[in-house]
């Protein structure tokens, strides 16, 4: 029943919770910066902020499928008892990221201001983005080092270790932010410099793991396995397929920004601290997504039908469970927390205006964030992909070429963008698994 919890909906609590507790941290962080920002009595400081961090995580979303998909191989060689191919699958994850992340380093001046042209954005918000930009970039190399060890931790069921990580990482941004900004009373480069900061220490977290993790001290790999072409090749394709889709993610986001700045910086800064809030959201039903590539990860592992239904079954009855309770809290909270986050009347008055399509897009995004982990667990990228390409495709005709231009209507069309995905996943979970072809 739906509301009749068994003894795998217990073990898919304790998946879930640390990761949905370290995930709240990610975007928390995000909203000190907002906070910090927002305080300094100007909306240039807030949309610069906002245009940095939406060009950053295009990078880093855009590429964000080095954790998931860590994560999913990981889960299901961990199923299969495989433990030379797992840290086989970690080598190539590494070798792969590694590549990326040099190519972003080394062409970062021409990342930078490529996307900060693009931006609808006043001369002094551009300004400031660089700043900020110019610090930040360099953190994506230990971003995505920390993403192989979560993912490994995640795909390997020990949950609590990766909040551990992501808790500690993301309170120390916290905390030098508020240094750099109140006690240096440094501005917008205050809080680029404790992100960078923040970021290395993932340092420590890896010799911490290379000196105790047990299971990989018994296994032999030498180069040639390493090395191995046809090895590497399958994860690249596995990335290219997530690449696109996250690629296609971020772009929509980014236009979000692109076309929300295009219409002033009010409502640039409203914009903003309403994603914050919407990635607070779309973080904490992450964690049940992350528990949905694990479990089903696992579950294809094994082999096992009845564990994969029960995994999907699960995680999914809990995912629409927490995304009723943010709809109820931001309802309750969401106006006093714009209160806290600034005292700009205008950007008050602005961000209020667009709360109601908050609650909306919860409700319908929930279902293709929960699936999105689904089909990760189970290998299933070229379904996804397609589905974003598609979706991604309606965002852009409706906003473009058949919406009026405002920012109600841009909503709008975020919103079907979501409500398309859930419809689209939800139905090719229900075809494949009538068909099984999952396993």
């Amino acid at each position: 029943m739906f509301f009749k919890f068994s003894q795998f909906d217990r073990n898919t609590l304790r998946i879930a919770l640390p990761l949905i507790i370290s995930n709240i941290t990610i975007p928390l962080v995000g909203l000190v910066d907002n906070i910090m920002m927002g305080h300094l009595g100007s909306t240039i400081f807030i949309g610069a902020i906002g245009l940095g961090s939406i060009i950053i995580s295009y990078i880093l979303f855009s590429f964000g499928f080095i954790k998931s998909i860590t994560t999913g191989l990981v889960s299901q060689n961990a199923g299969s008892r495989d433990y030379q191919n797992l840290f086989l699958t970690i080598c190539h994850i590494l070798l792969i990221s590694s590549f990326i992340s040099l190519t972003i380093l080394y062409f970062r001046f021409y990342i930078i201001d490529f996307s900060l042209g693009l931006m609808n954005s006043s001369i002094e918000v551009k300004q400031n983005s660089k700043i900020y930009l110019e610090y930040r970039i360099w953190s994506i190399p230990a971003i995505f080092l920390r993403d192989i060890l979560i993912g490994y931790y995640i795909g390997t069921q020990r949950t609590k270790i990766a909040m551990s990580i992501s808790i500690i990482v993301n309170l120390l941004n916290i905390i030098l932010d508020y240094y750099f900004i109140y006690i240096l009373n440094f501005s917008i480069e205050g809080v680029a410099i404790a992100s960078l900061i923040s970021e290395y220490s993932i340092i420590f977290f890896i010799l911490y793991a290379l000196m105790f993790e047990k299971t990989y001290k018994n296994i032999n790999l030498d180069y040639k396995n390493i090395l191995n072409w046809k090895s590497i090749k399958n994860k690249i394709i596995i990335n290219i397929d997530m690449f696109i889709r996250s690629f296609i993610l971020m772009t929509c986001f980014a236009y979000f920004m692109r076309t929300g700045a295009s219409y002033g910086n009010i409502i640039l800064a409203a914009n903003t601290i309403l994603l914050n809030f919407f990635f607070i959201f779309s973080h904490g039903v992450d964690g049940f997504a992350h528990a949905s590539e694990v479990l089903v990860g696992d579950s294809m592992g094994k082999k096992n039908k009845e564990l994969l239904h029960e995994s999907i079954s699960s995680t999914g009855k809990f995912s629409i469970y927490l995304t009723i309770l943010f709809i109820i809290f931001f309802s309750l909270f969401g106006v006093p927390l714009l209160n806290v986050i600034t005292d700009v009347g205008a950007i008050l008055l602005s961000a209020q205006k667009y709360l109601i399509w908050l609650y909306l897009i919860f409700f319908s995004a929930c279902i293709a964030f929960w699936l999105d982990g689904v089909f990760i667990g189970a290998m299933k990228t070229k379904l996804l992909r397609n589905v974003m390409i598609l979706s991604g495709s309606v965002f852009f005709i409706l906003e473009i070429f058949i919406f009026e231009h405002n920012n109600h209507n841009l909503w709008a069309a975020f919103l079907v963008f979501f409500t398309l995905r859930s419809m689209l996943l939800g139905y090719l979970l229900s075809f494949n698994l009538k068909r099984n072809r999952f396993i």
